[in-house]
């Protein structure tokens, strides 16, 4: 579904090592199983949001958009990649300092180093205005752009997720596109998914990282269209499960989160709404 040549070469040789092992025992004809774990439903989720951002990008760049923002990168490889789309001739990497720093640490031990045209760009996004920086180090706000945000807006605040979404609906070319995923309020109704929900939160919690925005769909569309947006595409997680994980049959735990978390929304910046001078 998503192959990264680079995911365990920048976690160093050791952990690599660890994880291929793990891939070993736990894969087709391992003698352990994970099957219908938390682990695996997550994992499928991870791959098919990188998928949606990196072939969004792909159809992007095919029409003409010339650079790739990558908001809270993480350990995200493609500007360390060989074979960007033709045409592609920016990306920016912008994270936290110490995420970053960290990041580059991992990566000059793996002997892997940014391509030319790839930019770090250290932001604080609760403190800091991040379109300011990414300006700062070449972006083009009148060139279109393509806008991976995936992992990042359930731990910030409702108003730091607001700010995000008007920075690039109102100072982007018309036609960029932003990709990000979030995770869905339930409804009153929904007790099922709101125990799940609730279960899940407090896992991420206890992992040092809490969730803060939970947002319903009708709530994410008028804030999308308040910003500057054009009707989004809301691929659910059950959109998903028909589509990149339909060779494997979903588990009792991936249909139960099924639709708590949102989905990947792929939404482009509204004729008219963008800039078309630096902000």
């Amino acid at each position: 579904m998503f192959a990264d040549p680079l995911a365990l070469e920048i976690l160093g040789p050791e952990l690599g090592v660890a994880v291929r092992q793990w891939a070993i025992d736990h894969g087709p004809g391992g003698h352990l199983s994970d099957r219908g774990s938390f682990s695996e439903a997550m994992r499928g989720a991870l791959a098919a949001r990188s998928r949606i951002a990196e072939d969004t990008l792909r159809e992007a760049v095919a029409a003409g958009a010339t650079q790739y923002v990558v908001l809270g990168a993480g350990l995200d490889t493609f500007a360390l990649r060989r074979g960007w789309p033709k045409g592609l001739a920016r990306v920016f990497e912008v994270d936290h300092p110490a995420t970053q720093a960290w990041k580059q640490q991992l990566a000059a031990g793996a002997g892997l180093w940014m391509r030319p045209g790839a930019t770090h760009v250290p932001v604080d996004f609760e403190r800091q205005d991040f379109m300011q920086h990414l300006v700062a180090q070449g972006l083009d706000p009148q060139e279109r752009t393509v806008f991976a945000w995936l992992g990042v807006s359930m731990y910030l605040a409702p108003t730091a997720v607001r700010a995000t979404l008007e920075r690039i609906g109102t100072q982007m070319a018309p036609g960029s596109v932003l990709v990000f995923d979030y995770v869905r309020r339930p409804a009153p109704k929904e007790l099922g998914r709101r125990l799940t929900l609730g279960l899940m939160a407090r896992r991420f919690r206890r992992m040092g990282e809490p969730w803060h925005c939970f947002l319903d769909d009708s709530e994410l569309q008028a804030m999308l269209a308040d910003c500057g947006f054009a009707p989004p595409e809301i691929i659910s997680a059950q959109d998903i499960m028909r589509t990149l994980l339909s060779a494997r049959p979903a588990s009792r735990l991936q249909r139960a989160m099924g639709g708590l978390l949102g989905g990947v929304v792929r939404v482009r910046v509204a004729p008219g709404a963008g800039t078309v001078s630096p902000p």
